[in-house]
């Protein structure tokens, strides 16, 4: 994807290489969770209850004497999942329409653009919770419902990309010669159209999360005890004034995770095509 030339190009931008080691952490996290949470991140203490944070817990403890740190980096592992899950779906099913608007245009074009306009014409968050709420939430109708409200999105940038290439010399040497239409999309649209999909791949998967932690905060999301990052705020705003800590560890979690994902974003936007930045 990247040649040396953008490579040398990402590693000079600081902010890039911030948020690489950012999500690479966030990733080390989650795989190594077992290993670094001192405590269950389910089991109850009532011995402990809305503990400030201290040595023997570094983010303090719940309502329920749940030990903080440890859910905090669990949760890592459902906003990664959340994220990935989410972009696999709008992958799956934007990316694939995309390409038969793009490709075969005409009425199929007219047809999967306009359902494309009617799904963009509601706000994500909103056609989001309104599916979840339909089906009774829980995580993975949260993650459904967030697919569904933005696979328009992929759809729109990988037609855009099919049409811009379609007509290049390379594809048109290929149909020349007879290649079937899945010959070309599979050998020579979808490889040469992965550098934008793969930078905005970067960009939604901290929309994904940040969409899911809103969700579960107003209970249409994960369900307790899941130790995800909206719950856990959502179980700490009913003592944010004398235990800050419930709700404000986990909200630095998703801030410092959907930072690392745009600085990345951003450093792979640029290295792809430096003539954007230049045009800022």
């Amino acid at each position: 994807m990247l040649e040396s030339r953008g490579i040398k190009r990402f590693l000079r931008n600081r902010l890039a290489v911030l948020g690489l080691v950012i999500v690479a952490l966030v990733i080390l996290v989650a795989i190594l969770a077992p290993w670094i949470a001192p405590f269950d991140p389910l089991k109850q203490n009532y011995d402990e209850l809305l503990q400030p944070p201290s040595k023997t817990h570094p983010m303090g403890t719940d309502a329920l004497g749940r030990d903080l740190f440890s859910r905090v980096i669990y949760g890592s592992r459902y906003a990664l999942m959340i994220g990935v899950a989410v972009v696999l779906l709008e992958l799956a099913v934007g990316a694939t329409l995309g390409f038969i608007a793009g490709y075969f245009g005409r009425a199929l074009d007219s047809v999967i653009m306009r359902l494309v306009d009617m799904v963009l014409a509601i706000p994500t968050l909103v056609l989001a919770m309104a599916i979840a709420g339909a089906f009774g939430g829980g995580l993975w109708v949260m993650i459904v419902a967030i697919a569904v409200a933005g696979w328009g999105q992929f759809a729109r940038l990988v037609r855009a990309q099919v049409l811009s290439l379609k007509e290049v010399a390379f594809v048109e040497a290929a149909r020349a010669l007879g290649a079937s239409h899945l010959r070309i999309i599979l050998r020579h649209l979808l490889p040469n159209s992965m550098g934008p999909v793969l930078v905005y791949t970067t960009l939604y998967i901290p929309a994904a999360i940040l969409w899911s932690a809103s969700l579960s905060f107003l209970g249409l999301g994960a369900q307790p005890p899941t130790p995800e990052w909206g719950a856990i705020i959502a179980d700490g705003r009913g003592f944010i004034s004398f235990a800050w800590w419930i709700s404000t560890f986990p909200g630095l979690a998703i801030m410092v995770t959907t930072l690392g994902f745009n600085f990345l974003g951003d450093g792979l936007r640029d290295a792809l095509d430096p003539k954007f930045g230049r045009q800022l």
